[in-house]
């Protein structure tokens, strides 16, 4: 094999048409994508009639969501393109086809945009190739489980407003104001070595008035 046909099926199977277990393997084998693609091909030269093989966008069924996360969409639509890339790294665009990665960051992002895991999911189902429709689950459980795990992790990070207390005199003052707080209920973290903490927005002028008062004593 040329260096020129060794690279167009390394290509081939990043693409998902061509099945190869190492890069260093001889054997490779057409996948059921590609063998639907040649499929469609010849029924549409056979009929006479102009059907793209590639879906387009008035049809549901374009996208091809694989268990490393990558993702085959076969649409030239700006529109759909537009929205795969609110979730997707896209990182190859050709005529009829672009190719993109799920990752957290990309996750991230479109739930920082306001969408969610279930909504990404359901565009995914609606708008799956036809080789996709034929698994059950039709996306793949992996992919499922970490667009949702990622969604629980951010949910779980909340973000709060306050004010930092420093330049404490003494271990004695730092205590106090920091029982203070706490028995407020507007602590939000301490660091009692380096007589750090951080009180809510809501505690701050009553913190403030408490430790002023402690000053002048």
């Amino acid at each position: 094999m040329t260096e020129c046909q060794e690279g167009l099926l390394q290509h081939l199977r990043m693409f998902g048409l061509v099945y190869q277990r190492k890069r260093s393997s001889r054997r490779y084998y057409p996948t059921k994508l590609a063998i639907d693609l040649v499929s469609g091909a010849r029924l549409s030269s056979s009929s006479s009639q102009s059907v793209s093989v590639a879906p387009r966008a008035s049809s549901p069924g374009f996208v091809v969501m694989e268990t490393n996360f990558r993702v085959l969409a076969y649409t030239d639509s700006q529109l759909q393109i537009s929205i795969l890339s609110l979730f997707c790294q896209l990182q190859y665009r050709f005529p009829n086809m672009v190719v993109g990665t799920i990752t957290r960051e990309s996750i991230h992002q479109a739930l920082i945009n306001g969408i969610t895991a279930e909504q990404i999911l359901s565009f995914l189902r609606l708008h799956a190739h036809p080789q996709m429709l034929a698994n059950n689950p039709i996306i793949p459980p992996t992919v499922t489980d970490q667009i949702r795990l990622w969604e629980i992790e951010r949910n779980r990070l909340q973000f709060e407003e306050g004010v930092l207390y420093s330049e404490f005199l003494s271990a004695s003052d730092f205590d106090k104001v920091k029982r203070y707080a706490e028995d407020l209920g507007v602590l939000s973290w301490s660091n009692p070595g380096r007589r750090l903490m951080v009180v809510t927005q809501y505690g701050h002028e009553e913190v403030r008035r408490f430790w002023r008062r402690q000053k002048n004593n």
